[in-house]
């Protein structure tokens, strides 16, 4: 019975943050980039004009609770921007794509694919 008691307290300070972990709350999609060399003006540019309007009315529609673009000033490795977004649950990738499509046809009156074509010679995608 001796034994029982410290095994049974272990077993409760490990199961502690699970219980933690099982409440519902918003999710992060943190999605890190680097900038091709010369391109940042350009990137800027199109984060301002292509991305922050789109992401906008995400919030505006509830599809996302908010987002953070930022842009690494200093420092070591291969990033140098990163873009936060905030949900209020999981949804499937082809969700949140038709979602992020609906937005940008509201915005621009074109596909978010259509919106962000010139993307991929401004910067590359390092990691999710």
């Amino acid at each position: 019975m001796r034994r029982a008691v410290p095994i049974l307290v272990g077993l409760l300070a490990l199961a502690a943050p699970l219980v933690g972990q099982a409440r519902s709350g918003h999710f992060y999609h943190v999605n890190y980039y680097q900038v091709r060399p010369g391109e940042e003006k350009a990137y800027d540019s199109a984060l301002v004009n292509v991305v922050t309007p789109v992401f906008d009315e995400l919030v505006k529609r509830k599809a996302m609770v908010s987002y953070l673009l930022l842009t690494k000033a200093a420092g070591s490795g291969e990033y140098t921007n990163l873009a936060i977004v905030e949900v209020a649950s999981p949804s499937s990738e082809g969700t949140f794509q038709q979602e992020l499509d609906a937005a940008s046809q509201a915005v621009f009156h074109k596909s978010w694919s259509e919106a962000t074509v010139h993307f991929p010679e401004l910067r590359r995608f390092v990691h999710a």
